[in-house]
């Protein structure tokens, strides 16, 4: 191997190691600009985590609430139902006292 060669082999070396440091920068950058982004969806994912529970958790206590809701309306209803049936029984009973107290013509 002549001089020659070896400078131009060393030469390629030395280019190509520069043309590696130089990549290397490149990624480095592409790569900061990636934990940015990245950064960012993940702070956005988590507010909307938090936004999707506080929803989840105003739900569910409005579903308590219309659980305790419903049963006092079923109670309210089976107790007019209740009235309403005493009611149709008792005048049921007064109408055939007064047609058992009325002689047939």
């Amino acid at each position: 191997m002549n001089n020659e060669h070896l400078e131009r082999r060393m030469a390629f070396i030395i280019e190509q190691q520069a043309q590696f440091a130089s990549d290397i920068q490149q990624l480095r950058e592409a790569q900061a600009q990636t934990d940015q982004i990245v950064a960012r969806l993940a702070n956005a994912t988590l507010e909307g985590f938090k936004d999707v529970n506080a929803k989840i958790d105003a739900l569910v206590d409005s579903q308590i609430r219309t659980d305790a809701n419903v049963s006092r309306t079923d109670e309210s209803l089976r107790n007019l139902i209740a009235v309403v049936d005493r009611y149709f029984r008792e005048g049921q009973q007064v109408w055939r006292n007064l047609h058992a107290a009325v002689p047939d013509h």
